[in-house]
């Protein structure tokens, strides 16, 4: 059986563009994940076929040397943690999750997982000049560990969204937010309440936030469904919301995007000004979240992550052979 995916590159008005530091620094990276002997030989397969450093690249093409190196050890140690809950029931995920945000929060406190010390070195490399944007990182790491939770649970559970709660599970636990906090903390953004939380800015964000997941989940349902993990794929709630077939479903979600894509243009266009300084703040953040749309589509497209060896061929045609469910 074979479906076939929505034409997203045609539809995103946001082309990739690659950080010059990927040859030189992705591998620092990924032998720091490698010294803390935090991942079991699956694991360590998934993330030797992931390439986050080149996820990062793309999402982060903007970045200086050091600011890159951060994208990456965040791109990474995001891994590790969605990967230890993918595995875990709710009070498993929990635990991986206060040991991180513990340290995070307090890097003296030490409970002795390498959790712990995966924080504590990620926060002495997260320098920025804005105390709000790596507060806000800080705050919204700890938002997303909680939707990780409450996925792991759902999962427990065998517990399917309807699509108002899958758009509110998958932006929290999609890490989006996050993501965005560290654009903050890279370029020393330092946007104040009342521009951050202005509702044009919000809208563009969260808009961002719902494409990248939108992205994800079109390009991993099969990986997932095969897995038995897609209970929270927005594929899977379509289909149970809609009674569809996988291919309806897949040309639904490709509406979505489309539509979300053209709302983010039009409301880009509706920003207020704020004097020229916030202003020129304001439009590298907005470009920054342009960055993580169109480099989550050119990176789910370029690894193995996905859609393995058959990678070129499903960018080249867009036909997807059904996976046989596995253990």
């Amino acid at each position: 059986m074979y479906f076939l995916l929505p034409d997203l590159p045609r539809i995103c008005p946001f082309p990739p563009s690659l950080n010059p530091c990927y040859g030189s620094v992705a591998s620092e990276s990924r032998a720091w994940i490698d010294s803390l002997g935090i991942l079991s030989g699956r694991q360590q397969h998934h993330f030797a076929i992931s390439f986050l450093e080149l996820l990062a690249a793309h999402a982060y093409p903007y970045a200086d040397r050091e600011g890159y190196r951060t994208s990456c050890d965040y791109m990474n140690l995001t891994f590790i943690l969605d990967d230890y809950s993918d595995d875990e029931g709710g009070r498993g995920a929990r635990a991986v999750s206060d040991s991180f945000m513990n340290a995070l929060k307090d890097p003296t406190r030490d409970d002795g997982t390498p959790f712990a010390k995966l924080a504590r070195e990620f926060k002495e490399r997260l320098n920025t000049t804005s105390t709000t944007a790596r507060q806000r990182f800080i705050d919204t790491f700890d938002h997303y560990l909680d939707y990780t939770v409450r996925e792991a649970e759902n999962r427990e559970h065998g517990t399917i969204l309807n699509s108002k709660d899958l758009t509110e599970l998958r932006r929290g636990n999609s890490g989006v937010d996050v993501a965005f906090s560290v654009t903050e903390c890279i370029l020393s953004i330092d946007l104040q309440p009342k521009v951050f939380d202005h509702p044009v800015l919000s809208t563009l964000r969260k808009l961002a936030g719902q494409i990248v997941f939108t992205i994800n989940d079109i390009y991993s349902y099969n990986k997932e469904q095969a897995s038995g993990h897609s209970a929270n794929n927005f594929i899977t709630v379509i289909k149970e919301e809609r009674g569809v077939e996988s291919q309806e479903a897949f040309d639904v979600a490709g509406q979505f995007f489309e539509n979300d894509v053209q709302e983010f243009l039009r409301c880009k266009d509706l920003l207020p000004s704020w004097g020229p300084e916030v202003d020129e703040a304001v439009s590298r953040y907005v470009t920054g979240l342009e960055c993580w749309v169109g480099g989550s589509l050119e990176w789910s497209l370029s690894g193995h992550r996905y859609f393995g060896d058959s990678v070129e061929e499903v960018r080249r045609t867009r036909r997807v052979a059904l996976a046989e469910r596995h253990a």
